[in-house]
This record gives structure tokens, sequence and C-alpha cells, in this order.
């Protein structure tokens, strides 16, 4: 009988998402396993994560992956078994080795792979090994779906609630009350609906944060430092868009934490402080956001110097004296500012917290910075659960509407605007409960016809560690607004984030607060 062609192909795809996942999961035994030496459970999880890796590899026939998740393996066994212990020395084997492990398994898939007898690829007609079955059991209750899949169904969802809002209006027409009961419980429905598409979305922080711990340690070891560094809240969810950028900004704030922040050896003991210094990445929940926070106990940012610095590329008015945390915040996340005298491999060439500030801002979220003199420094990213569906504040200025994100909002009033407003200015100030307050009068920087009056409403809102309050003709309401790709014109300025279509059809466009203050 002619035996059966087992075509491993179609299995690729799966061996390389699993593939990822167990080298996230051996990637934080590790991690535990440097901070806590003599934790069993982390070298049992790092053992079960290279095991299913071998298992893995040999059923596809990727030789090179199998002999050196195998090699692993053994190492790990003989840590289960007591038959060794952990060492500086051999966790640093093993850190390389796993970063070894993960390229090869990322090439090992353009390989085809092998059915050569002796190779450890499945002979023709053979039974499929226990790691493979294993892997089947999982997927009965893990469905893996393709990231373009969950953003058209996003949009989707995006366009019913369109058309919710739509019918929300024809139906507030019509008494009857059966007809209001039913459309009501549809909304209920999709509203439902929307969160779980939202929470599909979502994925733990922690598959960013896991690859720090390494960078950390190797950046430490080139400035000679010694840092404890420590990971909270890696199981915080974020929608996968968000995370896929923030990658790098959070990388910066360690870098410049490293370099900038924690203090040499000599310097701590000077100052009578821990040999070791302290680093924290921490993710948390806040309401509707997620607070991504870099902070260190190291020497905080020397004001004066950045003032110094400041004054010579006129960032501050001359008459300057000392910079606040919203002052600061503004000058270092200037594009190219450095107070570094020399270029290094950290830092020095300018790059740096205007990276940050960049992502951050496109992500609509807002950055807030603390520092101490002495006593370290801490950077907060607040970034938005998703940045598909945004909850915004409706206003009208002239006959045009506009969403205001909720991420910077935080209080209506009712606002006299000044003399200059009427002159046409859009930026000016005004005094607000004892404080000097920025003043932007929408109609006049969109040019968009507006009357102004005596009093006029406005929006109280916080960007970039500063406050101000925008002046609109009218507040339409709050609303949860799909957000809708927008490419400016490019003479503009970047004013507006987004574009969005309300209830009724009508067209928004979502500002940019971030630009405006």
């Amino acid at each position: 009988m002619a035996e059966m062609s087992l075509d491993l192909s179609k299995y690729v795809d799966l061996f390389l998402s699993e593939g990822r996942e167990h080298i996230g999961e051996l990637t934080e035994a590790l991690n535990e396993m440097e901070t806590t030496p003599s934790s069993d459970d982390a070298v049992a999880a790092a053992f079960r994560a290279v095991h299913s890796i071998k298992g893995m590899a040999a059923a596809m026939g990727y030789t090179v992956v199998t002999e050196r998740a195998n090699a692993m393996e053994s190492a790990l066994d003989s840590l289960r078994r007591g038959e060794s212990q952990v060492t500086p020395s051999l966790l640093g084997h093993l850190i390389d080795e796993a970063d070894e492990l993960a390229r090869e398994i990322e090439a090992a898939v353009i390989q085809p792979a092998s059915e050569t007898p002796g190779e450890s690829a499945p002979r023709r007609g053979a039974s499929v090994p226990p790691a493979t079955t294993e892997s089947a059991r999982r997927t009965n209750t893990h469905v893996r779906v393709r990231a373009s899949r969950l953003d058209a169904l996003m949009n989707l969802v995006g366009e019913i609630e369109i058309a919710r809002g739509r019918m929300e209006r024809e139906v507030a027409r019509i008494d009857d009350d059966q007809l209001s009961s039913s459309f009501e419980n549809a909304s209920r429905l999709l509203h439902d609906l929307r969160d779980q598409v939202i929470g599909a979305r979502m994925v733990p922080v922690g598959q960013v944060f896991e690859r720090f711990p390494r960078l950390v340690r190797e950046t430490a070891r080139s400035l000679e430092k010694e840092v404890d560094f420590t990971l909270d809240g890696a199981d915080i969810e974020l929608d996968r868009t968000i995370l896929d950028r923030i990658g790098d900004p959070v990388m910066h704030l360690l870098r410049n934490s490293l370099d900038h922040g924690i203090e040499a050896v000599a310097e701590r003991e000077r100052d009578g402080k821990a040999v070791r210094g302290r680093l924290t990445l921490s993710a948390q929940r806040e309401a509707g956001y997620v607070l991504i926070r870099v902070a260190d106990d190291g020497r905080g940012i020397n004001r004066e110097k950045v003032l110094r610095r400041a004054l010579e590329l006129d960032l501050v008015d001359r008459d300057a004296t000392n910079l606040d945390d919203v002052a600061l915040l503004r000058v270092l996340a200037h594009p190219g500012f450095s107070t570094a005298s020399s270029v290094t491999d950290v830092s020095g060439r300018g790059v740096g917290l205007d990276v940050v500030d960049a992502a951050v801002r496109i992500l609509g979220g807002t950055i807030e910075i603390k520092s101490v003199a002495g006593r370290g420094t801490a950077i907060t990213l607040r970034l938005p659960l998703s940045v598909a569906i945004v909850r915004s504040l409706v206003a009208r200025v002239g006959e045009e509407l506009f969403a205001i994100p909720f991420t910077h909002v935080l209080e209506t009033l009712s606002l006299e605007p000044p003399a200059s407003a009427l002159r046409g200015a859009a930026w000016t100030t005004t005094e607000i409960s004892g404080s000097q307050v920025g003043i932007v009068v929408l109609g006049n920087l969109f040019g968009v016809p507006t009357r102004i009056s005596a009093q006029m409403p406005g929006v109280s809102v916080l960007a970039r560690g500063r406050r101000a309050a925008l002046i609109v003709d009218a507040f339409v309401g709050q609303q949860d607004v799909v957000v809708k790709h927008y490419d400016p014109p490019r003479e503009g300025s970047p004013m507006f984030s987004g574009a969005t279509v309300l209830g009724d059809g009508s067209p928004a466009l979502i500002v940019d607060v971030n630009s405006l203050i």
C-alpha cells in the first residue's frame, strides 16, 4: 500500500505562533530566575517552554532548533533536579541561548521541513508526536485569528455604530413604545458586541515588556552601573495597535533613565544611596486609560542645566529663571534637544523624549513628568485603551462639528473671550481661578466663521502637561466616535488626528489637542 504523504507546510504558521508564545514564557521564566535564583517554579517553567519548543521543532523537522532546544533542556533539567545551581555565568549563557533559539525559530520557517531519516522529522505515515497532540488540545480553546480580520471586524462594528446613531434619530420621531424598546435592546447588544471585539484586540503589555530586562542588563553593563529592574502589571491589556507602537518609546525612556538618571556606583555611595539603583517599568489601569510609567531612584533631572541649554536654543523666555514640570517636559520633548556633551552608544544624539512625545501624541495619549533632585524621575504615559473607538465631546464651531477626545477633557465652562479674539486672534491667555491659562479660539484657529459673544462655551483640556481652554460655539454632546484615517493637507499644520461620522451622518474632524497647546 502506498504511504500517505504528510504535508507539514500547513503547520508552519502554527509552529511560528506557538514558538513565539513559548519563547515569551521562556524569557519570563529566565527573568524570574535572574531576580530569584532559588525559584524552582521559574526553572520548571523554563524547562516546560523549552521542552515544548523541542517537541514542536522535532515534529516539523527543524533540526537546528531541535538540537539547541535539547541542549537547553538538558541544562535546565540539571537545575530542576538540583544537580547544579543558578549562577550568573550559567544564567547569562541560558539567556544568550534563548535569544539564539528565538532567532532560529524565525529563520527555520523559511527552510523546507526535513523529511530525511535521522533528522528528527516524522516519517511518512507516522503518528503525531505527543507535543503536537498537546498543541492540538490547546487549539480547542484558543483560536488564532489574523490581525487584519480583527481590524476588518472592528471597522464593521464602527459602521454599525454609525448606522445605529442614524436609526436612533429616526426612532425618536416615531411614538411607538414597542419599537423604542426593541431599538434599546438592539443597541445594548451592539454595545456588548463592540466591547467583545475591542476585548479580542487586547493583549497583555507583557508581550512588549518581556524583552526589556535584557536591554536594561546590557545597557547597565555597558555604562558600568548596577541596577535592579522591576516589571509590574505585565498582565494589563492594551489594544494591540497601541502596544505595537509603544515598544520604541518605552525603550528610549529606559535607556535615558539608565544613562542620565541612575548614578554610577561611586556617586551613589558618596551620596549615601544603595549601591544598586532601582528602575521600574509598570502598567496600571485608571478609568478608561492605561498608565505606562518608567521610574528610577537616580539623581533626578538637572533643571539648571536644562534651562541653560534651553536658553541657548531660545526654547524659553529670556527672563525664565526656573522650569516647572510642565516647562521641563516641553523643553525635553523638543526635537533634537540634548544636554549630553558627547555622543555615546546610549545617548547624546538628541533622540529620546521627542520620539516618545510624537508616538504618544499619535495614539491620542499624554505624557507627565515628575522629577526630584537626588531622588529620581518618573515619566508616565497615559494611553487610551483603544484607538478604534474614542469617547469624545462633540462641539460646534460655526457650521462645522469637531470631536474633542475625553483623554484631554477636564471640564466644561463658560468664558468671556479676550478682546483679542474679536480681532481674529487664535491664541491668547486669560486668568482662570487665579492662574494664567492659555486660550484657543477654535473658530479663529480653524478659519471657520464664528460670532464672538460676551460669554461662550469652553472646555478645559490638559495635554503635554499644560492646561488650556478651547472656546467653541456650542456643545452637541458626548459620543463614542469611530476613528477614521485622516490625511491632512501637506501645507497644513497637524491639528487633527482623524475623522469620524456622527450618528446623524454628519462628518466631524477629531481635534489633536496635543498640537494646539
